[in-house]
């Protein structure tokens, strides 16, 4: 059985940025099922100039596309190998999952205690799961 509203199917249905998976018929309300971050992977490790290697927290600088906001984690940066710069190893922590993500967007983060002018790139991490 399909269900639409008018001529929009509820696969295309958003309440915000947030992708609408399950409706309640006889209902009127509709709920999003999930939009904190629950894991992620990293798919740009940054590069970053920083004093040693460790854990650091980090925020939510932007996420493409709009929508998700609220995300704070613990990240582990390594020295490069053959380099005097470092790179993000993993994400130890997520200590904020934030809302309104979906599976895909691309969290780009700030190293809170770095100033911006030694983030050569940046580190970003993709929503795998939402919690």
């Amino acid at each position: 059985m399909a269900i639409s509203l008018g001529s929009v199917g509820i696969g295309k249905l958003q309440l915000g940025s947030t992708a609408v998976t399950k409706a309640y018929l006889g209902s009127t309300q509709v709920w999003p099922v999930a939009s904190g971050v629950a894991s992620v992977t990293i798919s740009e490790p940054g590069v970053i100039r920083l004093p040693q290697a460790g854990t650091g927290g980090c925020t939510q600088r932007s996420v493409s596309p709009a929508g998700g906001t609220g995300f704070t984690c613990n990240a582990t940066f390594s020295q490069i190998s053959g380099s005097t710069l470092f790179e993000c190893t993993s994400i130890s922590s997520i200590t904020n999952a934030g809302s309104g993500y979906s599976v895909g967007d691309v969290i780009t983060l700030d190293i809170t205690a770095v100033p911006d002018s030694r983030e050569i790139t940046y580190v970003e991490l993709t929503v795998a799961s939402l919690g």
